[in-house]
């Protein structure tokens, strides 16, 4: 019988704070839109609101796992936006060969979408004689991308060392990921065996827009991957909800709100699916406060996720910095 285990550790920090910066009064910018031309269904999008743009994009088949970049930083993460998971085989030779219903019986693991600090799914490896076997999860033409199996076996302030290959032993690779600290992780694909350029300078973006993973408590269904928005939480991104009408929202009623570092606050439900009409429906009565990386404050609104052809998955959304 297969298990599904859910990952969920003790928080590091406080998820939701008051607004706590004191921000200069300023005239309140001018209402903008911005839609992507590109689908996210097949893509993720690093975008800006100083500058309202979309800075760096990338297909989401590009990488698998990623590193984080910082001289303390030992945590993994992989790319959920191919809806792919993780199994642990504890206290196991890496040199036996992993057979297909060992991993169907085993215990999957996913990264948590809040972010690093709620949990990965690779967890703390440092501590740990384990062998991990990734699923790399599914392309957006349906074909699925397949397995590796791999160990860290050491990380320190300047780079990691992993192993991995096939199942069966084949394909077998040793290599060195440095850290720099220009950019939160570092992005490696297994299918090209290479570091992968992916995010842009930790300071230039606020949002991603991208598919990922996000977690259930439906029996059955553990998981469902989603459509969304993430933030630029580790650069103190933070967000803030509110109903009141878009129009209405002003600068001096920043200091009424409790802003989350979740990086999946905005998330998904901006939009709700239509059995009927078979067709996503946007939610434009709730306005999203978000503070950039700069510290400054912008409201932003989704309008719609279809283009001008009625194809989904074109995010459409307006912005006023407050």
């Amino acid at each position: 019988m297969k298990k599904i285990k859910f990952i969920c550790l003790l928080v590091l920090g406080i998820s939701c704070e008051k607004n706590e910066l004191p921000i200069e009064k300023h005239n309140m910018g001018d209402i903008e839109s911005y839609q992507f031309t590109e689908t996210i269904y097949e893509n993720q999008f690093f975008y800006d609101l100083e500058s309202n743009s979309s800075i760096k994009n990338n297909p989401i088949i590009n990488w698998d796992i990623a590193f984080e970049n910082s001289e303390e930083g030992w945590r993994v993460i992989i790319n959920s936006s191919k809806f792919g998971d993780v199994t642990k085989f504890e206290n196991y030779d890496f040199e036996k060969i992993i057979s297909q219903g060992e991993i169907n019986n085993a215990e999957k693991n996913w990264d948590n979408p809040k972010g690093i600090n709620y949990g990965t799914a690779i967890g703390n490896y440092r501590f740990e004689n384990s062998v991990y076997v990734i699923n790399r999860g599914t392309n957006p033409d349906g074909s699925l991308a397949g397995y590796k199996k791999f160990i860290i076996d050491s990380v320190n302030n300047q780079f990691y060392e992993i192993k991995y290959s096939n199942l069966n032993n084949s394909n077998l690779r040793i290599l060195q990921v440095p850290k720099q600290n220009s950019t939160h992780f570092q992005y490696f694909s297994f299918e090209t065996d290479s570091i992968i350029d992916i995010e842009p300078n930790k300071q230039a973006w606020d949002l991603l827009f991208t598919p990922y993973t996000t977690l259930w408590d439906e029996p059955g269904y553990p998981t469902y991957l989603v459509r969304g928005v993430l933030t630029n939480y580790l650069n103190n991104v933070l967000v803030a909800k509110d109903t009141t009408q878009f129009e209405n929202i002003n600068f001096e009623m920043l200091d009424t709100y409790s802003f989350s570092s979740n990086q999946n606050y905005i998330g998904y439900a901006w939009k709700t699916y239509d059995m009927e009409s078979n067709s996503y429906i946007t939610n434009s009565d709730t306005t999203y406060i978000i503070k950039s990386v700069s510290n400054r404050y912008f409201k932003l609104r989704f309008v719609d996720f279809y283009n001008s052809l009625g194809e989904r998955g074109y995010p459409n959304f307006e912005i006023q910095e407050l």
